[in-house]
């Protein structure tokens, strides 16, 4: 039976480096063998030249199809944004990449941030308040907007450009910050919500189930091999190194019982043992099965096919708390280490992340962290965050927001996310979840008309 693998989407970089003339190039090229595989943001930003978009029509182009707006503090995007602000053409605005290009060369975007291989509570602490307008309480500052403002006065000259990327060099950096920033911040919320937690449960001599969510943490078994005063725990908690693997984990954990799993997995769950079945459910469960993988089950008989899959739902059996416990010696996502350097990437600047696993990351950190306040994750909180960051907020009509609107407002969230994956998998479908990841296929339509028309007239 196929194995769910929505978190290999997760970690695999589909969307390829933001800030790829190549892809652009290839965008521009108005081939249609090629066209499927372009992230669908760099065909609308190919679109936007052809049709001479304005970089207002080029952002609600993009918001309209839940892709990021360009960001000012990306050397590519600047450089796009200028285009787009003074109409440029696709090829004056290839003489605009020259000159970042150049620049990038002279001086490098070296992040200050997290040079070590290790990342300690106390450096992710630092790195908020650095890029917080307090520091307490990281409240975010507004770097980015002010580097919109400086590109949108500069003059619609090439030189103009150069001096704006004179001056700005140093707010220039390798992913959308923003968004960054904000995945730190619910992040060092999570992890000190669970030092908290462990503190309190040691003042009350019961501190077994608040260390073992410390896996977060690395060389935390330094907690028991003396005594500590609180102050003492918590200077050592501080000093700690970040377990990139152990909280991918985490994240894997508060999701997979459901979402990481296909629908036919979600449906055996949801009727239970098969033996005990009334003959009507027996035989439409193995219709289920007959139509999910023809080619084990398509030639059996009713009862062949649940005994088959009985046969293997026990085996599975025997792996699942190996491959799944967060105490297991295979611990973590599927016995591989790509969700940890993934995440690590995220964290160091190396990595953009991609909407729709920001938002799941930001539901699960706020979630664990228990928090209260403005910074609680509600919609109205999220769609602000999702703005700052120069994402569409959530729209109604979008599936997956859909969910995430309901999430946040259900009574018991997370029998939300159950109840919506059986409705999913009752449908034979899987959740939305488990195909989001996959490269974006819409707004086809417009484009292959343009590709079409595009090619008609170079034949011409």
């Amino acid at each position: 039976m196929k194995k769910g693998t929505v978190f290999d989407a997760i970690v695999s970089e589909l969307m390829r480096d933001a800030g790829s003339s190549e892809i652009l190039a290839e965008s521009m090229g108005f081939d249609p063998g090629k066209v499927s595989r372009i992230p669908l943001r760099y065909r609308i930003i190919a679109l936007g030249f052809v049709r001479h978009y304005s970089l207002e029509e080029l952002n609600n182009k993009l918001d309209d199809m839940g892709c990021a707006r360009l960001y000012a503090r990306s050397l590519w995007e600047a450089s796009l944004i200028f285009a787009f602000l003074h109409r440029f053409s696709y090829d004056e605005w290839k003489k605009l990449q020259e000159i970042c290009s150049d620049f990038r060369e002279k001086q490098g975007l070296e992040d200050p941030y997290f040079q070590s291989s290790s990342i300690s509570l106390k450096e992710l602490s630092a790195y908020l308040a650095d890029n917080s307008e307090e520091s307490y309480g990281f409240a975010t500052k507004h770097l980015t907007r002010l580097v919109e403002k400086r590109l949108e006065n500069a003059d619609p000259e090439e030189a103009a450009f150069r001096d704006f990327l004179r001056s700005n060099m140093e707010a220039f950096t390798p992913v959308r910050e923003k968004t960054r920033y904000y995945f730190c911040k619910y992040m060092y919320y999570m992890i000190n919500a669970r030092c908290n937690r462990y503190v309190e449960a040691t003042l009350a001599s019961d501190a077994e189930d608040a260390f073992a969510d410390l896996v977060v943490l690395k060389g935390i078994s330094g907690l028991k091999r003396k005594k500590m005063t609180t102050e003492e725990i918590r200077a050592f908690l501080s000093e700690t190194d970040l377990s990139c693997g152990g909280i991918f984990d985490a994240f894997n954990y508060f999701y997979f019982e459901y979402v990481s799993l296909d629908w036919m997995q979600v449906l055996l769950e949801y009727y239970g043992n098969a033996n005990l079945l009334p003959p009507s459910a027996k035989a439409a469960l193995a219709a289920s099965l007959r139509r999910y993988d023809p080619a084990v089950y398509s030639e059996k008989d009713d009862k062949k096919v649940i005994e088959t899959m009985t046969a293997f739902l026990e085996e599975e059996e025997r792996n699942q708390d190996e491959i799944y416990s967060l105490e297991g010696s295979s611990r973590g996502y599927q016995r591989n280490r790509s969700g940890e350097n993934t995440l690590r990437k995220y964290i160091k600047g190396t990595l953009d992340i991609d909407r729709t696993t920001f938002i799941c990351f930001l539901l699960f950190f706020s979630s664990d962290a228990k928090l209260e306040g403005t910074d609680r994750i509600t919609e109205e909180r999220l769609n602000h965050i999702l703005l700052e960051c120069g994402f569409p907020g959530l729209k109604e009509e979008n599936e997956f927001d859909g969910f995430v609107r309901r999430y946040l407002t259900a009574d018991d969230p997370v029998s939300c996310l159950m109840d919506e994956v059986t409705d999913y998998a009752l449908m034979e479908e899987n959740f939305y979840l488990y195909r989001v990841y996959q490269a974006s296929t819409s707004y086809n339509d417009e484009f292959e008309k343009l590709i079409s028309e595009e090619y008609n007239t170079k034949r011409k």
